[in-house]
This record gives structure tokens, sequence and C-alpha cells, in this order.
């Protein structure tokens, strides 16, 4: 490991608190909060160590912490989970160029984890000047959801949406679903989602007028998916793009009813929900991606079928900073706020619960320290 490029890090403690992994299972099962977990004070050379203000969980997290996707992350334990984090850079390694010590930062660690602590070490290009119109828990709820709706619908789409564009996006209450309904809004997309009744609010917090029976640029179109086909709903009504937040085979089934000839359907889950990876359920995902491709080249309307999977970029973190979040055309919605250092271990286990429940209206966030 190279030295750092700091010569005020005397005020970094050896020790730290942390959330500890110990093997695969529930949350209470194999999470403990730990406060003698050694800091990781040695950066190479393009490291930074961040001082975490916030985190936030993302559905991976459950899956990875239940050992779903065990086949292809693999850890020694003890581990210290979560991806999403927002904090200050307190440290950094000779080669960084883009931060200093005192920037203030958000990023996805990625597959590595590390954020459900109280200082994480990466790769500088896991991180991105944080919004300066953001606290540090809304900007721990930005990352991987925000960046991953903001490649699906811009970067791996071709063409990308725009003004105009018929986009129906499939579980709109989701945080992935969130993003996108904002991000194509600002863009000047008609916009169509799916999600139960329970959540048209979100939509309507987020300021947004909304309508069960058409969609316009002035508005977001509604369909409750507990009392309505989308397929039988908006047949042969020509939408550029589908994006699927929510998965199963369903969705695939009812866009092809709805999207015009050459229309993209986009999908972050695909068929199987439950997200349990083993080469069984791989070699059946790609057998029905290479199906589904052949169709959209074949078939009398070639409809694409995308799957997507989230490549961190911290390009698209700064795009997303300055075009739309401090612009305020995107902001995030927060539902609960756990603090670790009120309600302890107690605070990671409701943390995971509550997203494993899938009841949350909005992003969950891990309070780690207060605001500087």
């Amino acid at each position: 490991m190279a030295e750092s490029n700091s010569n005020n890090t005397s005020g970094i403690p050896s020790v730290m608190k942390a959330a500890q992994q110990n093997g695969y299972g529930d949350a209470r099962n194999v999470l403990t909060l730990r406060d003698d977990v050694p800091v990781p004070r040695e950066l190479s050379s393009k490291q930074i160590l961040v001082r975490v203000h916030a985190a936030s969980i993302n559905p991976v997290d459950w899956k990875v912490l239940n050992g779903n996707m065990s086949l292809i992350t693999r850890f020694s334990f003890p581990h210290i989970p979560g991806k999403d984090v927002a904090g200050v850079i307190v440290d950094v390694g000779s080669g960084v160029k883009r931060f200093q010590v005192g920037d203030k930062v958000y990023g996805n660690l990625g597959m590595s984890d590390g954020s459900f602590a109280e200082y994480a070490r990466a790769d500088e290009s896991a991180f991105a000047i944080k919004p300066n119109n953001l606290t540090m828990e809304e900007a721990a709820a930005i990352p991987l959801a925000c960046e991953t709706s903001y490649q699906a619908l811009f970067t791996k789409i071709s063409p990308p949406i725009g003004e105009g564009s018929k986009v129906l996006i499939c579980g709109g209450s989701t945080a992935t679903g969130l993003y996108a309904v904002q991000l194509a809004k600002a863009v000047g997309a008609y916009v169509t989602t799916t999600c139960s009744q329970r959540n048209f609010g979100l939509l309507e917090k987020l300021g947004y007028k909304t309508s069960q029976t058409t969609a316009d640029q002035n508005q977001v179109h509604i369909i409750d998916y507990n009392e309505k086909d989308f397929g039988k709903e908006l047949k042969g009504q020509n939408y550029d793009v589908v994006y699927d937040c929510v998965g199963g085979q369903q969705q695939w089934t009812s866009a092809q009813e709805v999207l015009k000839r050459n229309g993209q359907f986009i999908t972050i889950v695909g068929d199987d929900t439950k997200s349990v990876l083993s080469v069984k359920a791989i070699a059946s995902v790609g057998s029905s991606i290479v199906n589904r491709k052949f169709w959209s080249v074949f078939g009398s309307l070639h409809h694409n079928y995308i799957m997507h999977f989230l490549i961190p970029n911290f390009q698209n973190l700064n795009d997303m900073r300055t075009k739309y979040i401090e612009t305020g055309k995107v902001k995030p919605i927060i539902d609960t706020v756990f603090d670790w250092r009120k309600d302890g271990v107690e605070s990671l286990y409701s943390l995971y619960e509550k997203s494993k429940s899938g009841k949350a209206q909005g992003k969950l966030i891990l309070k780690i320290a207060d605001e500087e």
C-alpha cells in the first residue's frame, strides 16, 4: 500500500464502529455492530478515506447478505456491508487528483461494500462531489438507485429518451422507479408508470400532477397494477421504451403489446424476482435473453430486449448532480432514517427488515454521524 498524500491524519482514530457480517443469512443471525473495527488507514495511490455521515440500503444489500448472490460475491468474514455512502474525505492517496481532504462526496462502493461504518476506503473513481443542495442523508439516497435509472434511460438504450419520448416505467414507486420518473420528466418525456394505489401519493409528493386516464408532458399517468394489466390498458399506444424495475415474465409479455416497432424493453430484474444466482438460474437467464434477442431481430416488431446491470461511473454521478439534482429536477424521497448511535444494532436489523419487506415509501437511510 502507498502512503497517504495528506499530512493531517492525526485526528483519524485507529478503530471505528462498523457493521460486521459474519456469514450469510438473515440480518439478526449474521450481523453485529462493533466499535473496535480497525480503520482502513493505509491507502493505495488512487484510494481515498471518507468519514461516513450517512449510508443507504438497496435490495441488492439484503440479497448479498442472504447469500442470494454468493456465486459471484465471495467475502472473507467479518465483512462490512453497504454500498451507498456520503461523507467527508479525511485522507487521500498519493496519486489522487480529483479530490482533496475536506471535500464532501457521495458514491457507490460497488460489490466491495464497506459503507456501514464510520470510515470507508475506496478508489477515488467510486466517488463524486456531493450535490450542494442535499444533506448527507439525502445524498446517500442517490448513487446506486439513481445511477441505475440514469444509465438505463440515457446510456444503455439507443436512442436515449428525450423530449417527446413515450416511456412506461414498471414499478414507479420503487427507488429506481421514482428516479426514473423524475429523469424522464426532466427531459420532457411522456411518462406512464405502474404502482399500487397506496403509493400514488409519492409521485404527488414530488410535485407532479397525476392522471389515471392519460399521459401528457404536464402530468404522470398512473396505472394501479393490482387493478389493471398495462398491456391491455395501453395496447397499441406505441411506447418508445418500457423500463422494468420490478421483474417477472409478465412485464415483458405486456410490454410487447404497448411498444412501437423497434421499441425498447429494458429490465433491471429479469424474469426471476427472487434474484437467487445459481448455475441453473444463470443458464435460464442466458437462454431467455438469447431467445428474446433472436425474436427482437427476426420478429415482425423488432422489440429490443435489454438486461441492465449497473456499472458505476463517477462521470454519471457528476452529470446527475449538475444537470438534474442541483437544478431541482431530481430529488430523493426518504422513508426512514435509522440512527445506530441511538438504537445500536437494532437500527441495522430494522434497516434490513424494512427494505426486505418492500413496504418502504422512499429510501431507507443509516445515519452514522452529524453534519459538520
